[in-house]
């Protein structure tokens, strides 16, 4: 069983709270993209403050694609994140980032880009909740799946049983590619552009979520 997770990566607020509209509607959560141009040369709108202030009726997650996440953590704990999502290549205090998240009581995650050596992880897991397995390179949605992400779930999930694991980018409705997933041992499968350029975003994630999960 896979849980499907809308990812949002927005310029302005107000795409951002139509999109929240929407996938309150059918999702189990979301998870918001943080982009500040520090670690990729992307930007998203990442107002945590706005976010805390708009007291999301869903639970969300947030994936910060910056350097320095000890300094930017801080503020998605206030916005109400469950789980908070960092990346090890980022430049900053990464253990202090995974120790601010666990001592606010939240789910601290590591997200691993496709070229991240799998040994990474082997120091961090003793700090963490959740792997997110990147299927495409961190900052724009719309990037083909990287085929290789499929044989990285399959070896974290022999290695760390006790670990969610979560794939980021480039899953769609099409190939079955949420089912080999899933059976390759993923808790979480993140969806971001096959849901929001669909013509029809409820009808797009319960096909995800079918496949995932037949």
């Amino acid at each position: 069983m896979a849980r499907i997770i809308p990812a949002i990566l927005v310029q302005d607020e107000g795409e951002f709270r139509r999109q929240v509209s929407i996938a309150v509607i059918f999702a189990p959560m979301i998870q918001l993209d943080v982009l500040d141009g520090t670690m990729v040369p992307q930007r998203s709108w990442n107002n945590a403050k706005a976010a805390a202030a708009m007291h999301l009726s869903i639970p969300f997650e947030a994936h910060l694609m910056v350097n320095d996440p000890e300094l930017k953590a801080p503020a998605w704990i206030r916005a109400g994140a469950q789980r908070i999502i960092i990346h090890p290549e980022a430049k900053g205090n990464i253990g202090h980032a995974l120790e601010q998240i666990r001592l606010a009581n939240r789910l601290a995650g590591i997200a691993l880009n496709p070229d991240t050596d799998l040994a990474i992880v082997k120091d961090l897991a003793p700090f963490i909740d959740h792997i997110q397995v990147m299927g495409v390179h961190p900052g724009a949605q719309g990037q083909a799946f990287d085929p290789n992400a499929v044989d990285r779930v399959r070896a974290l999930r022999r290695a760390y049983p006790h670990l969610t694991i979560g794939v980021d980018g480039g899953v769609t409705d099409m190939g079955h590619l949420a089912h080999e997933l899933a059976v390759a041992g993923a808790d979480d499968l993140v969806v971001g552009s096959a849901i929001w350029t669909s013509k029809d975003p409820q009808r797009t994630f319960l096909m995800i979520d079918h496949d995932a999960n037949v």
